[in-house]
């Protein structure tokens, strides 16, 4: 990294604008960050209304949210400094500000994303039943080896360098000796954060396939769960750009790329593990509108093989959802109600 004899900023940083490449970025994440808050919020507002209940899984990803946002405000700030700007045009006390954010930022990334990936894990876990050790022995492996192997990188990339603030501010006395073992570790890392993704991504097909449940039901799983594959392409291109953090040419211009990746990766994990729990709600939404779309037009025999479906108490939902099954018909129906069905020879 060339340093030239540029003088010190003397601008107040909140008036400087964020724009070019680091404007796109943040636009990208912020959208991001919305609907990984959003699904929290929805998950919240499912529980209170008896669609769903707040287990494990939702206090990983609570976790890893609060570790994003704080995270995606040290990004802007490292913006705000010059990351996304040339090196040569960003005076000295800007650049080492902008590199000491962008450091924080990564450090409270991937403890964000490592959270997050466990909450995924625990989803799978509690689909499995207790007679399947074996399933469940594989999970807490996968999630195991992945929080083990990120936290030994989080240990190497902050001693890497003596003291640990000469990372981001290279003018300080001191000696950075471990900053090889540290990115090499960290393609390792980054290894198995793809490895990690990818069987979250492909395991639920080897659960859902086995059930009892409509061919619709378990491709839609499947392709919720999948999304996955995102969270590995966002880990496999986090790694590949984690050469600009150990020789930058030109760090502030280039490190925007790495922390642009590292966000979706950290974002997209946290919105596909709040996505399975939040299908009661939709569902119940789903069931909401056909109801009132049938209540509003004109009344009518029902037609052969159609199936009236009658309140069980009156009383509204049970928050239970169950599968009713007419043994003439053969027709499968989801509802998140309890519900007697009816095909005119008998309660079912």
């Amino acid at each position: 990294m060339h340093l030239g004899s540029r003088s010190p900023s003397d601008g107040h940083i909140n008036q400087v604008p964020i724009t070019g490449v680091a404007a796109i970025v943040l636009g990208i994440s912020f959208v991001e960050t919305t609907f990984a808050t959003l699904a929290i919020l929805l998950r919240i507002y499912a529980a209170n209304t008896g669609a769903s209940r707040l287990r494990w899984d939702f206090w990983c990803v609570v976790g890893a949210t609060i570790l994003g946002i704080p995270t995606e405000a040290l990004f802007i700030m490292a913006c705000k400094y010059g990351i996304g700007k040339h090196v040569h045009t960003i005076a000295f006390d800007q650049l080492w500000e902008a590199l000491k954010y962008s450091w924080i930022g990564i450090f409270t990334g991937l403890v964000g994303t490592l959270i997050g990936k466990t909450a995924i894990v625990a989803i799978l876990y509690q689909v499995a039943t207790p007679t399947q050790w074996k399933r469940k022995a594989f999970l807490i492996s996968i999630g195991g080896a992945n929080i083990t192997v990120g936290i030994i990188q989080l240990l190497l990339s902050i001693t890497q360098c003596s003291p640990y603030q000469k990372l981001w501010y290279q003018l300080l006395p001191g000696t950075c000796e471990r900053t090889v073992v540290a990115f090499k570790f960290g393609y390792f890392q980054g290894s198995v954060a793809v490895m990690t993704d990818f069987l979250l991504a492909i395991y639920p097909i080897t659960i859902v396939w086995n059930l009892q449940a409509s061919l619709k039901t378990k491709i839609g799983f499947c392709i919720l769960m999948a999304g996955g594959v995102i969270c590995a392409v966002a880990a496999i291109m986090r790694t590949h750009y984690t050469t600009i953090l150990r020789s930058p040419k030109d760090p502030t211009y280039d490190l925007v790329t790495f922390l642009a990746w590292a966000s979706t990766e950290l974002w997209f994990v946290t919105i596909i593990a709040s996505i399975p729990p939040l299908r009661p709600l939709f569902l119940r939404w789903h069931g909401a509108t056909k109801s009132l779309v049938s209540r509003s037009g004109p009344s009518s025999k029902a037609t052969h093989g159609s199936i009236p479906l009658q309140s069980w108490n009156g009383q509204g939902s049970t928050s239970k959802e169950n599968i009713l099954q007419s043994k003439n018909d053969s027709v499968q129906i989801m509802v998140t109600k309890s519900y007697e069905v009816d095909n005119g020879q008998g309660i079912v």
